[in-house]
């Protein structure tokens, strides 16, 4: 499918570029039109646009938007180190109490943190911070009904303190903090 103005393509080019080319990563599309010289009503217009071509998505009501893979393949970029578009994303549900798939996805990500955490060139504070962080979710884990806004809030905590944490695990902690 071709772009059906130049501004298009330039849009999806600035997306891309303040995306890092990562189909997880939310921009501002009114920060991407600016970027390249549109109005908020003309940077609102061209990301419409892509969305229904498929190049892009909203991934917020207040105007973030993301890269997809087909905007990728138009591009011919390849997508950032790490993303693996097979993968479906990382996420708690919306439920205000975990279910046996968001145990389960908490399990695999809190396996990541422990075995990223070692690794991680911290200052000793966001260390300890972390692991009391972990120690926290352990005992709201005990619980038989584990509070999923507890959990979020606990991930955030995590991802704020792990400053050299690798891009993929991040990516992770972003998307089960939302």
């Amino acid at each position: 499918m071709a772009f059906q103005s130049p501004e298009e393509k330039r849009f999806l080019a600035e997306l891309c570029s303040q995306a890092g080319s990562d189909p997880t990563v939310q921009v501002s599309m009114y920060d991407v039109g600016e970027a390249i010289g549109l109005e908020k009503d003309e940077a609102g217009m061209t990301a419409q646009s892509l969305f229904l071509q498929e190049y892009a998505e909203l991934k917020t009501l207040a105007g973030g938007i993301g890269i997809t893979d087909q905007g990728l393949k138009v591009l011919d970029v390849k997508p950032a180190p790490g993303y693996q578009p097979d993968q479906p994303p990382v996420a708690l549900g919306p439920g205000p109490v975990l279910d046996d798939s968001d145990k389960t996805v908490l399990e695999s990500v809190v396996q990541e943190i422990r075995e990223a955490l070692p690794k991680a060139d911290l200052p000793y504070s966001n260390f300890e911070n972390i692991v009391i962080d972990l120690k926290t979710m352990d005992v709201q884990m005990l619980s038989g009904q584990p509070k999923t806004a507890i959990i979020r809030e606990i991930l955030w905590s995590v991802l704020e303190g792990f400053t050299t944490a690798p891009e993929d695990l991040k990516g992770k902690l972003k998307s089960m903090c939302k």
